[in-house]
C-alpha cells in the first residue's frame, strides 16, 4: 500500500495495482487485465509494454498525453495534417516555426522503443497526440486532429476525450488525463479506464 503525493492510496498485489482510493471512493484497479486488453491491439510486444508504462508514469505525474497507434499507417493524413508529420524532407515544412521544425529533425526517423521513457513522456507532454504505427515508429508528436475527424465535442467530455473517441477508429489509443486517469479506446469506445 503507497500513498501518492495527490493524496490517493494505492494498493497492490502479486505485482499489480489492484485497488485505488481516489475521490473519497475506492475504485478497483485491475492493471493486469488493462494490459492484457491493450497489448492485444499492439502487435510488437515491447512497444505495447513502453507505451503503457509511460502512460502509467504519466498519469502518476498528472500529465495529460494521447498515444494513437494506427492499425494502418498509410491512413495518417485522414487522421493529421501533413505540416504535422515527421517527414524525411525538411524543405517541405513550409510555414511551420523553427522550433517544431527543430524538434521534427530530433525525432524523424525515431520509434518510441529507441527513445528513454523519460523523453517520449516529454514529447508527449507536448499538446496533441503522439501518431505511431503498429512498430512503434514516430509518424508524428503534437499533432491535431482534422477538423473533418475531430467533429464536435462530446457534451460532458474534454477536447482529448473526443480526440481519443475520433482517433480510434483509425487504430488503438491511450489517452491520459490530468486527473490521473488512464483510458484505453478503440472502435470509438471506451474499454477500460485505470
Amino acid at each position: 500500500m503507497i500513498l501518492t503525493a495527490y493524496g490517493e492510496i494505492k494498493v497492490f498485489a502479486g505485482g499489480a495495482q489492484v485497488f485505488t482510493f481516489r475521490d473519497g471512493r475506492w475504485h478497483f484497479a485491475n492493471t493486469a487485465e488493462c494490459y492484457r486488453l491493450w497489448s492485444e491491439a499492439i502487435p510488437n510486444e515491447s512497444a505495447a509494454q513502453r507505451l503503457f508504462a509511460v502512460a502509467l508514469d504519466l498519469a502518476e505525474d498528472r500529465r495529460g498525453a494521447l498515444f494513437v497507434v494506427l492499425d494502418d499507417p498509410a491512413l495518417v493524413h485522414q487522421l493529421i495534417s501533413a505540416e504535422d508529420l515527421l517527414r524525411a524532407d525538411p524543405s517541405r515544412d513550409g510555414d511551420e516555426s523553427l522550433v517544431k521544425r527543430r524538434f521534427h529533425y530530433l525525432l524523424r526517423d525515431q520509434d518510441a522503443l529507441r527513445l528513454s521513457p523519460s523523453v517520449l513522456e516529454s514529447v508527449a507532454r507536448i499538446d496533441g497526440a503522439i501518431v505511431l504505427d503498429q512498430d512503434a515508429h514516430l509518424l508524428s508528436f503534437g499533432a491535431i486532429l482534422q477538423k473533418s475527424i475531430a467533429g464536435a465535442s462530446i457534451p460532458g467530455e474534454g477536447s482529448r476525450t473526443a480526440a481519443a473517441v475520433a482517433a480510434s477508429h483509425f487504430g488503438a489509443v491511450l489517452k491520459v488525463s490530468e486527473d490521473g486517469m488512464v483510458s484505453y479506446f478503440r472502435g470509438g469506445q471506451c474499454l477500460w479506464e485505470l
